[in-house]
């Protein structure tokens, strides 16, 4: 089961609105600023906090709900990726197998040296002492809190 995340808004959905106004939207429904999208629906509102592959991410999906001039979002995070397309047929299966066996023998040795590159990395991040790369769930408080002005609010049903 997916973690539980809370956050308040005080004020009502016009002023939370009028903060996404600000940032630079392609039509009415998604708004992009920094590395985060948001998409507000009807009833629901997602924060693309993650990048995960080539066009799918990790989304904070939230139902909002306002009470004496204050919004809660309540959801959690989710990976949103294209449409699987089921109507395949068992050949065109097959194929796809053998041409992702052919493509990972080609692209082994580049693969390897790729992971030997981040290992070196990662010592290298040891020996400065440099701090790790934020991971999902920070990059979503920074969105929620530094950005929209929300505060977290813990959950004690999911301790």
């Amino acid at each position: 089961m997916s973690k539980k995340y809370i956050f308040k808004y005080n004020g009502s959905k016009e002023s939370f609105l009028t903060i996404l106004d600000s940032f630079h939207t392609n039509n009415s429904r998604f708004y992009y600023f920094d590395d985060y999208i948001i998409e507000v629906l009807d009833d629901e509102i997602r924060f693309g906090v993650e990048r995960a592959g080539h066009s799918g991410g990790n989304w904070f999906v939230s139902k909002f709900t306002e009470e004496n001039n204050q919004i809660e979002f309540r959801g959690t995070i989710q990976y949103i990726g294209p449409e699987n397309s089921n109507m395949r047929t068992k050949a065109q299966k097959i194929l796809d197998k053998i041409g992702l066996f052919l493509l990972i023998i080609l692209l082994f040795p580049i693969l390897a040296i790729f992971f030997v590159i981040s290992k070196i990395q990662w010592i290298i991040r040891k020996i400065r002492k440099q701090p790790n790369p934020k991971t999902t769930e920070d990059k979503l408080f920074d969105l929620m809190e530094n950005r929209l002005n929300c505060q977290r609010v813990i959950d004690e049903n999911d301790s």
